[in-house]
């Protein structure tokens, strides 16, 4: 010890006892009533009193051991074995991965392979008449697609009056100059058995991919006082249309940020880069669109009634639009005043598509993919309305209601009566559905997919679930 812990502050004497009552060390002159305050007072040793210091401290040591070091001991023990056993699994699962995609590769390889050497054999010689008309085809090609995109640009970004005038001087052309080609003779190529093995083994990696739909899980779920069939992302937040407003809120908490008043049900509604949300009124054949300041009527569109709104890549906004007893329509409004438009149809061997267009949303290849309320399908078609495919379901009564795309231009689908959701690719084709009922989902209707990729959606009963997607 110090000095000034061994001997007394007063006396600088040295410590002998330790006293009771004071709760201090003292000495033999601290004791006699002529130099201290302890006279009478009842002692111990100091040996006695530091013994039984370190008898309480070991106690207290022994109960922190207890309590505290031995479950956290015990916590971080089971924590390394957890890790253990994830580590070893994770190494599974890629050597089975790795495995499953060599095996693959290998099957496609040999089929490739088998392909080209069919191919090979089938290979002509071209004479020199036949390289001539091949030439000339593709001169014609050239000045097709010339005109191709002229027509292109003129959709795009003329008005209605450019479009007439373009349309008058150019029909003879195409009757004349543009006239199909002669048909060349085809050359027949029977498939081989390799090419089935080639998609036996794109199938197998599709429904290696759909397997990972298992791990889809509901991270939020929060409610409101009526179904949501609209749903709209801008930024990090999410749009809702609900009882008398629009509530902007983080999918991530739940959190409501913003919200502007709407005395009226929506038929549909997008918010623009400037937050103003545009939105329509089907039984009032009006569209509408909130300013800061007040909210104006953009279009009277009777007798049609305007229904689903999304915006377009090149600039403004589509409305789908229907009647009782007419073919729907999609119209293109090219800015945000609704001052200029272009009227959008959809035909296929001359019969109409479009019967009652009720959703639309535009891919990022710049498809339109429209819910017809009528035939209960999905229909996409190109920004100039010419027919690409019909979706009608993968089963049997095929009843969609919600659509969205997401970044990969894979489009999604609700099926409300199926409780399922549908993906497709851009081309049409059906990657794998989403089962909703074992997540509690059980009406959906409205979808969007959120800045950061987990999917939003909206149920009948006013519930929003974010899954992870």
């Amino acid at each position: 010890m110090a000095r000034q812990e061994t001997q007394c502050v007063i006396h600088h004497s040295k410590l002998t006892s330790y006293c009771n009552v004071c709760g201090e060390f003292v000495c033999n002159l601290c004791k006699q009533s002529k130099y201290g305050k302890h006279e009478g007072h009842h002692y111990m040793t100091v040996t006695e009193k530091t013994n039984e210091l370190k008898e309480e401290i070991s106690e207290y040591q022994k109960m922190i051991t207890d309590k505290s070091l031995k479950p956290l001991r015990e916590n971080i023990h089971e924590h390394y074995l957890v890790k253990s056993r994830l580590d070893s699994n994770c190494d599974e699962l890629t050597s089975e991965v790795e495995k499953r995609e060599k095996h693959f590769i290998k099957e496609i390889q040999r089929a490739s392979q088998k392909l080209k050497n069919i191919i090979n054999g089938h290979r002509l010689e071209f004479s020199p008449g036949l390289a001539s008309r091949i030439a000339q085809l593709e001169d014609k090609k050239r000045e097709i697609d010339s005109l191709m995109k002229t027509c292109e640009n003129v959709i795009n970004t003329g008005n209605t009056y450019e479009i007439l005038e373009f349309s008058k001087t150019k029909k003879s052309d195409l009757n004349t100059t543009h006239s199909s080609p002669r048909q060349v003779p085809k050359l027949e190529l029977h498939t081989p058995r390799s090419g089935s093995l080639v998609g036996d083994s794109f199938g197998n990696i599709r429904k290696s991919r759909a397997i990972f739909t298992d791990e889809i899980k509901v991270l939020k779920s929060w409610s409101y006082d009526m179904y949501i069939e609209n749903m709209f992302t801008r930024n990090d937040c999410v749009w809702i249309s609900k009882t008398g407003f629009f509530v902007s809120v983080k999918p991530k908490t739940a959190e409501e940020v913003e919200r502007k008043l709407c005395p009226v049900h929506p038929s549909g509604f997008i918010v623009t880069t400037s937050g103003e949300i545009i939105y329509s009124v089907s039984n009032e054949h009006c569209i509408y669109k909130i300013t800061p300041a007040l909210t104006v009527r953009l279009k009277h569109s009777y007798p049609y009634l305007p229904c689903g709104l999304c915006l377009a890549i090149n600039g403004g906004f589509y409305v789908t639009m229907h009647k009782h007893g007419a073919d729907g329509k999609i119209v293109h409004y090219f800015n945000e005043e609704c001052a200029d438009w272009l009227e959008i149809m959809c035909y296929r061997k001359g019969v109409s598509l479009l019967k009652k267009p009720i959703k639309i949303v535009e891919n990022g290849n710049r498809d339109l993919w429209v819910v017809d309320a009528a035939s209960e399908s999905v229909i996409a078609m190109n920004s100039a309305g010419k027919f690409k495919f019909e979706y009608t379901g993968s089963r049997t009564c095929f009843e969609p209601i919600g659509i969205c795309t997401d970044s990969r231009y894979n489009v999604l689908i609700s099926d409300f009566g199926h409780k399922m959701i549908d993906i497709l690719l851009q081309d049409g084709r059906f990657l794998t559905s989403i089962k909703l009922q074992p997540l509690g989902i059980s009406r959906p209707m409205g979808l969007c997919v959120t800045k950061d990729g987990h999917l939003c959606v909206g149920q009948g009963n006013g519930c929003v679930h974010v899954l992870r997607y």
